[in-house]
């Protein structure tokens, strides 16, 4: 449909989609919204008012047409439109939305192990300084009290990332060649190969390479948990700067003095990887056969 975009990469989150959006921002084929992840799809004419610690990345969301049009109003002629917004595999409605409004939009997603991506969506939140618990296993048992309460999906730590039943809506809407599906190993692996493989699935024909030199929007656990909270939570003095300095320098400066802050914590409790493998397991094995791959490695 004209004016909206001709790919979307609609997953997974924690699966290198920030990254993956920052290399095809580079590509001059391809024209981006600034600010990723509007959410449309997801959310579309809907009331938003979800709860709980970070709600206004939910609430701030486009739930209007004309909004997430206007998101793409300023596309040189002949670009290749997208935009990226891990929500899209997540939230039920998002399949049956992209069909409507752009029925052959080249969908790209990267699956990540879903025990280790609810790992990672933790250390996402503890970096954000949305997560007030210190322990993933209480985290985890918390997730239906949470839930109930209306935060959002990402505190549904195991639930979030229930893969099978999400690509389900996606095949049954789509034909299979207008989904590029990805592991996240194969980012990990090989990314310059897996980005020749969405360049071409999109249809950017002129040999782009992107500069991949910088890491995205890594987790982990605040040095200094007041330094983090300072960086991350609205105060007088962000306030002001974001007088003066441009949202995009802004964030990006941020997220570079976050991560200075942080120290990587490789070690799942042993509680809570048995208890995400006790409620993905199935999810696991079911997409195994769904998109082709061994999966066995997942469930170690």
């Amino acid at each position: 449909m004209q004016g909206l975009p001709d790919f979307l990469v609609i997953g997974a989150a924690r699966a290198g989609t920030t990254a993956i959006y920052s290399y095809l921002r580079q590509c001059p084929d391809i024209f981006m919204p600034r600010v990723k992840e509007p959410n449309f799809f997801a959310f579309e004419d809907e009331v938003l008012a979800c709860g709980g610690p970070g709600a206004a990345y939910i609430n701030n969301s486009v739930t209007s047409l004309a909004a997430y049009r206007d998101l793409f109003a300023t596309a040189p002629a002949g670009a290749i439109k997208g935009e990226a917004s891990p929500l899209y595999l997540f939230a039920p409605q998002a399949a049956a939305r992209i069909r409507h409004h752009t029925p052959d939009a080249k969908l790209v997603v990267v699956l990540r192990n879903p025990v280790e991506q609810a790992f990672s969506h933790f250390l996402y939140a503890t970096k954000q300084r949305i997560e007030p618990l210190t322990d993933f296993t209480e985290a985890l048992q918390r997730e239906p009290e949470r839930m109930a309460l209306n935060w959002q999906p990402l505190f549904g730590y195991s639930s979030f990332p229930r893969y099978t039943d999400q690509m389900a809506r996606y095949l049954d809407l789509f034909p299979r060649d207008q989904i590029l599906i990805r592991l996240y190993e194969d980012f990990q692996n090989d990314p310059a190969q897996l980005m020749q493989d969405i360049l071409r699935h999109i249809g950017v024909t002129s040999g782009f390479r992107p500069d991949m030199a910088q890491k995205h929007n890594a987790g982990g656990v605040p040095k200094n948990r007041v330094f983090q909270d300072f960086l991350m939570k609205s105060n007088p003095i962000t306030r002001a700067i974001g007088l003066v300095v441009p949202q995009e320098v802004r964030l990006r400066l941020r997220d570079r003095l976050a991560s200075l802050n942080l120290k990587r914590e490789d070690d799942m409790p042993p509680e809570a990887r048995a208890m995400l493998l006790d409620r993905l397991s199935d999810q696991i094995r079911a997409l195994e056969a769904m998109v082709g791959r061994d999966l066995s490695a997942w469930l170690k």
